[in-house]
């Protein structure tokens, strides 16, 4: 891992951001190098092929929340994400705080943290590396499949306002649920993007249904401005 590697692991899925970019200049014949690309690029830049593979995973939305990621290194940003699950998550939600703590008790029959091994990018020896903050859709095809087949996303902020988990959500056609519009977005031109997602405050009401015209919303837009 370089000095430029190490110095982003202070910016958590930024050299995610350069992967993703390198996989899709590449299947339109473009070749770059890791370095010749920009490390916070307008707009976050996806493959075709990398999306086809996570709509390929079965789209039957059997779960209503899902909420899969580590609560333990930003607790502040995602301490709602527990109070939510508490009031909110059912039998058929899944939840899994990926850091696992020694001391983590079990929220509630939905909690599968301490059931299930989960892949956890920040607990990995190079955190940086693409192996662990860039998703392997096969190699963690557990995370993949229960977003997938979740109507809705928790999508809290991560070290940075914004969260890859964003992205994710709307690959896999799922609703997403901030606390803040400004967790949609990682720039200025990326916030401009009118994306339809839920959020959650004092006035939340539990969804009445699964709306697909937002799913079919989000899906144009990212295509168009997430895709080369």
């Amino acid at each position: 891992m370089n000095k430029e590697e190490l110095h982003l692991g202070t910016c958590r899925g930024m050299v995610a951001l350069v992967y993703h970019q390198l996989d899709a200049y590449k299947e339109k014949g473009k070749i770059y190098k890791y370095y010749d690309l920009k490390w916070d690029p307008i707009y976050a830049i996806f493959s075709n092929k990398y999306i086809k593979d996570i709509r390929n995973i079965n789209n039957n939305k059997i779960h209503t929340y899902c909420f899969i990621g580590d609560i333990g290194s930003c607790k502040d940003q995602r301490k709602w994400v527990i109070e939510f699950a508490k009031k909110y998550f059912t039998k058929d939600s899944v939840f899994i705080n990926t850091y696992k703590p020694d001391d983590w008790i079990e929220l509630g029959e939905w909690d599968y943290t301490l059931k299930i091994n989960s892949f956890c990018p920040k607990k990995e020896k190079y955190p940086c590396s693409k192996y662990n903050q860039y998703r392997i859709i096969q190699k963690d095809s557990f995370y993949f499949t229960k977003m997938r087949q979740s109507k809705y996303i928790l999508c809290p902020a991560g070290d940075q306002p914004w969260s890859f988990r964003f992205y994710e959500t709307l690959m896999c056609e799922s609703i997403p649920i901030l606390i803040s519009k400004h967790h949609s977005y990682r720039t200025e031109d990326e916030s401009k993007i009118p994306y339809k997602y839920l959020i959650y405050n004092e006035n939340w009401l539990i969804p009445n249904e699964y709306d697909t015209s937002i799913i079919n919303r989000n899906n144009i837009l990212f295509q168009k401005y997430h895709m080369l």
